[in-house]
């Protein structure tokens, strides 16, 4: 805004001084006349209150459409009704001691500072530059030294405003960062969304123990059906099942470790299905077949012998 004043300035800047001078000259020449009436004085005040906003009001009109177009390069176009609306935070002495003491305030006092101590070193040098026109000022005529006064004075004005247009771009670039940072979500706020937005992790853990225990009792009815159990012979156990009208070769449709394998062959006890001790076959079972598949043609043969060997057993009890 202060370069556009500067730039207005100087392209209108002789306009608006002769419309001034003008309307000064006349409204003294209005004052020196002794019978004035009231209605008189108050048409004066009215000229001369129009001659100043007509002279005025290009440079006034440039700077607000410098705020308005700084604004709306930073934050775009938004409206915010709500923010006319009458708010006691925004009035309450606690709400802006906290501000001035904030973080934030701290911040902003030591830019105003540097942009203070910037500011002056620049005009200073600038007055040290025309140290030698200005001693040679006062053999010049009133006119000009108006003009040299004038030059020097835009010549420090864009200066200043040029420093401080390098300055707000540093602040620009610095405030969208903090602007942003503060929108980042903290870890706990996170974490509540990822609870409303998939359920509480403690509730989905209970729903996945629910539905392997589920999963494990269903499988686990189905070790009765069995052929043999398989097992390593504490570890691992694996319960399969062959039916020769119905498939093309043995599938499982139990397995387990450790606690669950204990479980399989305590059913097949009590069904009275063949336990049969195979390490390498009961872990090849385990780590290579899905319960509800097929066994793969690679542990075909070592399959069919234990089959052949149960089937031996039974056939020789009912004979």
């Amino acid at each position: 805004m202060l370069l556009t004043a500067v730039i207005a300035m100087s392209q209108w800047g002789g306009t608006t001084s002769r419309d001034l001078r003008e309307a000064m000259r006349h409204g003294l020449m209005q004052v020196a006349r002794a019978d004035l009436t009231p209605a008189q004085v108050g048409q004066a005040f009215y000229d001369a209150g129009a001659v100043i906003v007509s002279a005025t009001l290009p440079v006034i009109l440039a700077m607000m459409l410098a705020g308005v177009a700084s604004n709306l390069a930073q934050v775009g176009v938004g409206l915010y009704p709500q923010l006319l609306l009458p708010k006691g935070s925004r009035i309450s002495p606690s709400t802006g001691l906290k501000r001035i003491f904030s973080l934030r305030g701290f911040v902003e006092l030591i830019k105003n500072i540097v942009r203070i101590v910037l500011v002056s070193w620049v005009a200073w040098k600038v007055v040290l530059s025309t140290l030698d026109r200005l001693r040679s000022v006062g053999l010049l005529s009133a006119s000009e030294i108006l003009a040299v006064g004038g030059a020097e004075l835009v010549r420090m004005m864009l200066w200043v405003g040029s420093t401080l247009a390098v300055l707000a771009a540093f602040d620009y670039i610095w405030q969208r960062r903090t602007h942003q940072q503060s929108l980042r979500m903290s870890r706990q706020e996170i974490k509540d969304e990822m609870r409303q937005s998939e359920g509480d992790p403690k509730l989905r853990q209970r729903m996945k123990r629910a539905y392997r225990d589920f999963n494990n009792n269903r499988m686990l009815s189905e070790v009765a059906t069995a052929d043999v159990v398989i097992t390593n012979p504490t570890h691992f156990a694996v319960a399969l099942r062959y039916r020769g009208d119905e498939q093309g070769a043995p599938c499982v449709v139990a397995k387990g470790v450790d606690e669950v394998a204990e479980r399989i062959k305590q059913l097949a006890r009590a069904g009275g299905v063949p336990i049969v001790e195979r390490r390498t076959l009961a872990r090849a079972l385990y780590r290579t077949v899905k319960v509800g598949s097929e066994i793969p043609y690679g542990l075909y043969r070592a399959v069919a012998e234990v089959l052949a060997y149960i089937y031996g057993l039974q056939a020789q009890r009912m004979s």
